[in-house]
């Protein structure tokens, strides 16, 4: 009988079973002992094209594998490479771009005040809103005629979504996707926080695209200046005076999670005079920050707001930003023990962030972040020291994170272990389109208006596994260890992706896996097409048991089947191609539920 979706679950219970002991996410060192979960250790193309983005697609190891005759020269020629997006030719990536669709349905609103109706829409429209101007989003912000309806206001931010799964996985760039990732998680904002986060959120995307090679310094203005984070964080409202004497909230997340991190928080500390001091390269600094630090960084920005129609400033309302002085507190002002002159205007805030970022306790933060996503939950302390001293030695360079990123790749952590990182579901998803050369959907019109909506139906299936992009709820963004995300509820959504999202109602991804098959091992055995598809996801020989499951499970071994044959129809079965195709599909889509595939 063919493979129904119960006997394909029960299947991915049967390779369960074959997983030995062994954690799913121990690591597998590249040298040395033994792998735990491998049976060879991976290749450094593997190590490499995984780390630095969401795993190869067709070409890319060979690719990588030609730069250079030794090992450390293909990652030095390969990191050199990445480092420098605007060198690579990405045309093609941009051609998805172009001719991508995403569907867009609502009804006609008629309503008494003409402003307010709209026609109806029903439309398999492209990505228009990615390049757009905050002149041209700002009046989807505002709710203004002719943007009125729900789905028009939020559009933008769909549309980056949809935009950011494209280039995941047909970008050449893969570190600067990565890293774009990367920021947006650091920078995390709910775009559904607020319709004017969604409205303008290309913007915000285009902050990270634009900065996450670049200065820190830098970045942070941007991202303290943005739309995005004005609204999320509540500065947008941060005026002196009036109660409280400022709204905080941003404040806080710049020192907590932004900068200095938790680590750096003295919470049982009010007193400046006794939380001492570091010495980092000769130069002292404060230990750590307290509340009063936060407290007086919400003064220093202060009336750092939008153009946004308040009725105390309310031309131009265009929602680019605004110093307002009058919402600003001039007066004395102490943040991390430095004194701050009287009527400083704009230049309070501008003096917190060069404090911030200059600190080296900013620089160990954000550089064990980095090498935990580019390494391991618990990297080593000699890379993120190495790290520091980068980020220290480089506070004023306009390619500092560059230069962090280059230091963190070309380490010995880097090139020598595996399997020290858990992919997250989007990296799942991604590695596996990637490796098995998955068409992405491109939403339609059809007879019935309420089909053809194939993003909306992979993004919902793909949301339940709690990774939506750009929807992370709290400030905190998305969690990067294994223990957050190898959970039961997780997994069982995780296994089940890979074959959800080829479905027409899970997302409609159009991918033969039969096609490739009989291209690459025409005529071959059980035995040779399982190893083909090995070679293909995980490049390296994975955990015997596992690879002993996936053979015998496409051979039909329990009802009599030959794995040194060609797979066949088992008894019951009618005697045709499709049965074939259904269980070489069911074998790929269980390697990708391996612990070998899940890891990086």
């Amino acid at each position: 009988m063919a493979v129904s979706r119960r006997g394909f679950l029960a299947s991915a219970a049967t390779l369960g079973a074959a997983i030995p002991a062994a954690s799913l996410f121990d690591p597998i060192p590249v040298a040395g002992a033994a792998p735990q979960l491998a049976g060879t250790a991976p290749p450094l193309a593997q190590i490499a094209l995984n780390r630095m983005g969401f795993g190869p697609r067709k070409g890319d190891v060979a690719a990588f594998n030609a730069l250079g005759a030794s090992d450390s020269a293909r990652l030095a020629a390969y990191v050199e490479q990445q480092l420098n997006p605007a060198a690579i030719d990405d045309s093609a990536c941009d051609a998805r771009l172009a001719a991508a669709r995403l569907k867009i349905q609502y009804d006609a609103n008629t309503d008494p005040d003409p402003a307010k109706s709209y026609p109806a829409r029903n439309e398999a429209a492209p990505l228009g809103t990615l390049s757009q101007t905050i002149a041209e989003l700002w009046p989807r912000a505002r709710g203004v005629a002719p943007y009125q309806p729900w789905s028009e206001r939020v559009r933008p931010f769909e549309e980056v979504r949809v935009a950011t799964w494209l280039r995941a996985t047909y970008s050449r760039r893969q570190l600067n996707e990565l890293l774009v990732d990367f920021w947006h998680n650091h920078f995390n904002v709910n775009a559904y926080a607020d319709a004017t986060i969604a409205a303008t959120f290309p913007l915000y995307d285009r902050i990270m695209r634009a900065n996450c090679l670049g200065n820190f310094r830098a970045m942070l203005e941007e991202v303290a200046k943005s739309v995005a984070m004005q609204y999320y964080l509540d500065n947008v409202s941060n005026k002196a005076g009036g109660g409280e004497g400022g709204n905080e909230n941003y404040a806080r997340e710049l020192f907590e999670l932004h900068t200095l991190g938790s680590d750096n928080y003295l919470k049982f500390y009010d007193d400046r005079g006794s939380v001492g001091t570091i010495t980092y390269n000769g130069q002292t600094y404060v230990r750590g920050y307290i509340d009063r630090d936060v407290y007086e960084a919400a003064r220093c920005l202060s009336g750092w707001t939008l153009n946004n129609g308040h009725w105390e400033h309310p031309n131009p309302d265009d929602g680019t930003f605004l110093f307002y002085n009058d919402w600003h507190d001039n007066a004395l002002k102490i943040v991390l023990g430095v004194n701050f002159p009287y009527n400083q205007g704009i230049n309070d805030g501008k003096q917190v962030f060069d404090l911030l970022c200059a600190h080296p306790g900013t620089a160990r933060h954000i550089c064990g972040k980095l090498c935990r996503r580019l390494i391991g939950d618990e990297p080593p302390g000699s890379v993120v020291e190495a790290a520091v001293a980068t980020w220290m030695n480089n506070i004023a360079a306009p390619d500092q994170i560059k230069r962090v990123v280059r230091t963190i790749l070309l380490s010995d952590a880097f090139a020598t272990t595996w399997g020290k990182k858990v992919k997250r579901p989007f990296e799942l998803v991604v590695s596996y389109l990637r490796a098995t050369g998955a068409e992405l959907p491109i939403d339609e019109l059809l007879p019935n208006p309420n089909d053809g909506d194939y993003w909306g139906s992979l993004l919902w299936l793909y949301g339940a596994a709690g990774h939506r992009l750009f929807e992370w709820p709290t400030p905190t963004g998305f969690p990067d260890v294994a223990s957050y995300w190898a959970n039961t509820n997780g997994m069982l959504w995780r296994w089940n992706l890979p074959y959800l999202i080829t479905q027409p109602w899970g997302g409609n991804v159009a991918l033969d896996l039969r096609a490739q098959t009989d291209a690459d091992v025409p005529g071959g055995s059980c035995i040779q097409i399982v190893d083909s598809w090995i070679g293909k996801l995980c490049g390296f020989s994975i955990t015997p048991a596992v690879r002993t499951a996936l053979i015998d499970f496409l051979a039909q071994k329990a009802l009599g089947g030959d794995p040194t044959q060609p797979p066949r129809p088992m008894n019951g079965e009618p005697n045709n191609s499709q049965i074939i195709s259904e269980r070489i599909a069911a074998t790929v889509q269980l390697l990708a539920m391996s612990p070998d595939f899940q890891v990086r």
